[in-house]
């Protein structure tokens, strides 16, 4: 009868201690010294936690006698004592997320920036009509032609211009690339759209017309950032030029930098009838008057 009771006080033991190994996986047990006889005791740390968080306050005089039984009344101490302890730590769990929650405003977001990159198949030729042809890798788009000349290529990423009800300002694009033999980049553009009536409504607001060849991955700056609205788009637009037929030209990473703001954003403009107007083709005179 004797055995059976301490292999079952020895069951209940087991129990608790799994329950406190399984309460605290991740966490240090530091804590030693807390009872006078558990001094260098194999479960020392573990009764010191159990102490440190309000399970236990011993046997009395500075005791915990570690090699008693628990008695069943004990362990209904022990399990509230737990209960309470975990409820008391999701609670705190949850303060400090709402805490982080709360501090997570725009204000404090707008110190940093919003990055989109743009997918390699999104670039397509500015005239469907020009020779040319893609070749899609995992890290770049090779773009060739078949003859002699230059293309403009363009890409109109799809990139949120709204983003929680608040505008973004539009700051710059970042665009790598590469010109192998015979191929150079020639010139830059990029535009903001908007769209209310129609098709029709761009906005030249940064132009580079320097050649350059190489490989490269540059950024080029708006001089004064955009708020975008829930009506607006952005094109970015390159002139590639091939003095030989069939070269390559790389198109690598292509990334819009955007910054949040707490402007609240205007629903989209309800849609009107309008008479059909031909958009005009880019301008072959390049803009040298922005950065």
């Amino acid at each position: 009868m004797k055995r059976k009771l301490v292999t079952k006080s020895m069951t209940i033991a087991a129990i608790l201690l799994a329950l406190v190994f399984g309460l605290s996986v991740g966490q240090a047990y530091a804590s030693t010294g807390c009872f006078i006889d558990t001094n260098g005791h194999w479960a020392e740390t573990f009764i010191c936690w159990m102490k440190d968080n309000g399970i236990t306050t011993g046997t009395g005089g500075g005791t915990y006698s570690p090699n008693n039984n628990v008695s069943r009344a004990e362990m209904a101490v022990f399990m509230q004592k737990l209960d309470e302890l975990a409820i008391a730590q999701a609670n705190a769990a949850d303060a400090a997320n709402l805490v982080a929650a709360n501090n997570y405003t725009d204000s404090a977001l707008s110190t940093g920036n919003i990055l989109v990159s743009a997918g390699f198949g999104n670039w397509h030729p500015f005239n469907s009509t020009d020779p040319l042809s893609y070749t899609y890798f995992s890290s770049q788009t090779q773009v060739s032609r078949s003859s002699i000349g230059s293309s403009f290529l363009s890409i109109n990423p799809d990139i949120p211009t709204v983003l929680y009800g608040k505008s973004l300002k539009f700051k710059a694009v970042e665009f790598c690339f590469d010109t192998f033999a015979s191929t150079s980049l020639n010139y830059v553009e990029i535009n903001t759209y908007s769209h209310t009536t129609g098709s029709i409504g761009r906005n030249l607001r940064f132009s580079d017309p320097t050649t350059r060849t190489g490989n490269q991955c540059r950024l080029y700056t708006l001089s004064s950032p955009i708020v975008l609205t829930a009506d607006d788009g952005v094109n970015f637009y390159i002139q590639v030029n091939w003095a030989a037929a069939a070269s390559q030209f790389a198109i690598g990473r292509t990334t819009f930098i955007f910054e949040p703001t707490t402007t609240i954003a205007a629903p989209p403009a309800a849609p009107q009838t309008i008479q059909d107007r031909q958009e005009e083709p880019i301008s072959p005179e390049f803009d040298t008057s922005a950065p």
